[in-house]
């Protein structure tokens, strides 16, 4: 056990000098020494509290508890809250001092107190709570800032693509867009460019599949004068010249033959071009980013496509999900087109909503493409404020397969309802995300749609 020894009798006291709340008192308790500060946290100048028993003024209500009957129970420093009065809390510490033979002569008490401790933490707390809303707010602004025309990141899927494309589109890095055709890969590659370091500088979209092959090389690396016949006089610029300084966005790139696909790749490699018919090179400076609805991986093992350029263009691929798996954005889309054409088109048109429930069962084959395509048919064609279901086009008014749906030839009422369960189950669950949605969906609990779910192995 560690001594800590002083003489009482110094003519010359620190403690006197501090302004700290500092008190010494004796093993029965009784306050010997104080500071100048001693007894602010009470109330009390500190020359009324020399000769006092702590014992006395924790019956008082002084302080409580007091802290030397626990230092002489425990033998060591101990640390502990007080209350003054009926709201002020103190954090007192104190320490013993031992004579030449181990017993406590002396309690050494300093405090502190704990309302100016708390002001502060509640401050911290606040500071806290301000930066996580602050946190949150940024969060939100990144998750607007990643919407573009015609592209809604709700769900999980779109949400991925998004934040990958967040991540890169200040990185002058070639990316692939992948996905069926009218998922938005070409508004994704503007949007991309527009966010770009590029911005400043000219789109340039070439769709490979639209020019034929005998012209392609004319149109996408220009000609010179006289090249071919009926070239124009002066040449002609094309679109790799034409997208000096901004992005070269090649569509349907998939499209491409053979020879063209060596071409682009020498182009790609090299950076530079030549004109057709032309002798001095012209360099290239461009954000390349292609986009194709085939699988090209497929395509390298069919020798359909060059491996080689394959490598060339995956740097960052992105494949975008098409509509059907994603339809928690098919609500939002609905509604972004609605507002968009409206306005475009100068017209005041509200959906009906047993019209918005037959557009969210739809498949839409042709993905957010054929979606817009038809919410401007329904705004421009309708006459009325109101577009009903009765405004859908023929095509789309849902056919009731009653056949396909339930076959009773030979079956129980319980294995047709068995049957009926599960189709309805398949279809929540590839429409919803959580086992959650599909409850609110069927208007059952989340534990049935677990337990149904694995009964029918779906």
């Amino acid at each position: 056990m560690n001594s800590f020894f002083m003489d009482w009798n110094n003519e010359k006291e620190v403690i006197s000098s501090l302004e700290e709340d500092i008190m010494v008192t004796n093993s029965d308790g009784i306050i010997i020494k104080v500071s100048k500060g001693s007894g602010s946290h009470y109330g009390v100048e500190p020359e009324a509290l020399l000769g006092k028993s702590v014992y006395e003024l924790e019956r008082k209500g002084v302080f409580k508890p007091a802290i030397t009957p626990e230092v002489l129970k425990k033998k060591k420093k101990v640390i502990l809250i007080q209350k003054a009065g009926s709201r002020k809390k103190i954090l007192v510490t104190g320490i013993p001092v031992f004579n030449e033979v181990g017993n406590i002569e002396h309690i050494v008490s300093y405090s502190y107190d704990v309302s100016e401790l708390l002001v502060i933490k509640e401050y911290l707390n606040s500071v806290e709570e301000e930066m996580a809303r602050v946190k949150s707010e940024l969060d939100l602004l990144r998750k607007k800032s990643i919407k573009m025309d015609g592209m809604i990141a709700d769900s999980l899927p779109m949400q991925n693509v998004a934040e990958t494309i967040r991540r890169i589109r200040d990185v002058d890095v070639t990316v692939l867009l992948l996905g069926e055709s009218g998922v938005g890969k070409s508004a994704l590659a503007k949007w991309i460019h527009q966010n770009s370091i590029r911005k400043d500088g000219p789109f340039i979209e070439v769709n490979c599949s639209a020019i034929p092959e005998s012209i392609f090389e004319a149109e996408f690396f220009g000609y010179e004068g006289g090249a071919f016949t009926g070239a124009k006089n002066k040449g002609k610029m094309g679109f790799a010249e034409m997208a000096k300084g901004g992005t070269l966005f090649l569509d349907e790139i998939g499209e491409l033959s053979g020879h063209l696909q060596a071409k682009l790749l020498k182009f790609i490699q090299d950076k530079k071009f030549y004109r057709v018919g032309g002798t001095k090179p012209v360099h290239a400076d461009f954000r390349l980013l292609a986009a194709t609805n085939k699988d090209l991986e497929k395509a390298v093992q069919t020798k359909e496509f060059r491996q080689d350029l394959f490598f060339r263009l995956n740097v960052v691929p992105l494949k975008i999900p098409p509509l059907r798996e994603r339809q928690e954005d098919l609500f939002a889309l609905i509604q972004y087109f609605l507002q968009a054409i409206s306005k475009r088109h100068h017209r005041e048109r509200q959906l009906d909503k047993a019209l918005v429930d037959h557009l969210l069962q739809l498949e839409w084959k042709g993905n957010v493409r054929e979606l817009e395509n038809l919410m401007e048919r329904l705004i421009v064609t309708s006459t009325s404020s109101i577009i009903t279901k009765e405004d859908l086009p023929y095509e789309y008014h849902m056919q009731e397969k009653v056949d396909d749906l339930i076959h009773f030839d030979g079956q129980s009422l319980p294995s047709i309802l068995e049957e009926v369960e599960k189709k309805v189950l398949i279809n929540a669950k590839n429409r919803y995300r959580t086992t959650t949605q599909i409850a609110n969906a069927l208007g059952i609990s989340q534990p049935s749609v677990v337990r149904k779910l694995k009964k029918y192995d779906c």
